[in-house]
């Protein structure tokens, strides 16, 4: 989600949640989510509640400073309140993480805020100090390691990956998942070469929010022309009228097949 919100910094003696030690983030496979938290959060009044505390993760075009804050958040969670004097200790939430519409450097910020007559108001913040590269999020991705296996005598080759995730809000098309032998690296028009399918099933379309995890599947092997090749898992995706490829894993080696 964009946001160009009306949150300020404030400097009054009010009570007001600020952050305390360190305060980590980490992007999980392919910036579908992103682990963020810190130390501690603290209440600055012995004695005053503050309001419901605000933490959010933003993706900006320059670093912030103060005032209104506008920018992309990737990333957020509440927390009730603190009474005067106390804390929240190592805290730590693993969340989907939004990316930005296009794709580009960007300097991330962690945001405390406390809600407040009126709205969020920003109480304390942690500017990051390199910039990344962040963009749409892939639609689908193919988490490794990966492998196949062929039975020349059974006709078959077996297929596993570690899993399978998608970022659509609805249910995806079916899905067809294959192994293929090409003559050169790469898996695209572009790289050109010749390419061999040597076995695909077709899985089940995944709901919203759902992954496959632990895939192991065995197809109809249709063994190459031998020869020397680059091996590739690959998903499609129905959209309709065919199979779209959506995602790629490549093995390190080219194997020979004789």
């Amino acid at each position: 989600m964009v946001a160009g919100l009306g949150l300020a910094l404030t400097t009054s003696a009010h009570a007001a949640p600020k952050l305390s030690g360190s305060a980590p983030y980490q992007f999980g496979a392919g910036n579908a989510t992103v682990s963020l938290g810190c130390d501690a959060i603290t209440n600055s009044s012995a004695e005053n509640a503050t309001g419901t505390i605000q933490v959010q993760l933003w993706a900006l075009k320059q670093k912030y400073v103060s005032g209104r804050i506008s920018g992309h958040v990737i990333a957020g969670f509440k927390l009730e309140g603190l009474a005067g004097g106390r804390r929240y200790n190592g805290i730590k939430k693993t969340l989907n993480a939004s990316m930005p519409a296009n794709r580009g450097s960007y300097f991330l910020c962690l945001t405390v805020s406390e809600f407040r007559s009126g709205g969020y108001v920003i109480t304390d913040f942690r500017n990051y100090t390199n910039a990344v590269t962040l963009g749409p999020l892939k639609t689908f991705t193919l988490l490794g390691p990966w492998s196949w296996q062929t039975n020349p005598e059974g006709g078959t080759i077996s297929m596993k990956v570690k899993k399978i995730s998608h970022t659509r809000a609805s249910n995806t098309g079916s899905l067809k998942l294959s192994v293929w032998a090409t003559t050169k690296p790469g898996f695209s028009n572009k790289a050109g070469g010749t390419y061999f399918e040597l076995g695909s099933v077709v899985k089940k379309a995944l709901a919203a929010g759902y992954t496959y995890t632990d895939v192991e599947n065995t197809a109809k092997y249709k063994r190459p022309p031998s020869g020397t090749y680059y091996l590739w898992l690959v998903l499609l995706e129905f959209n309709g009228k065919e199979y779209v490829t959506m995602a790629t894993l490549g093995s390190e080696k080219p194997y020979t097949f004789k």
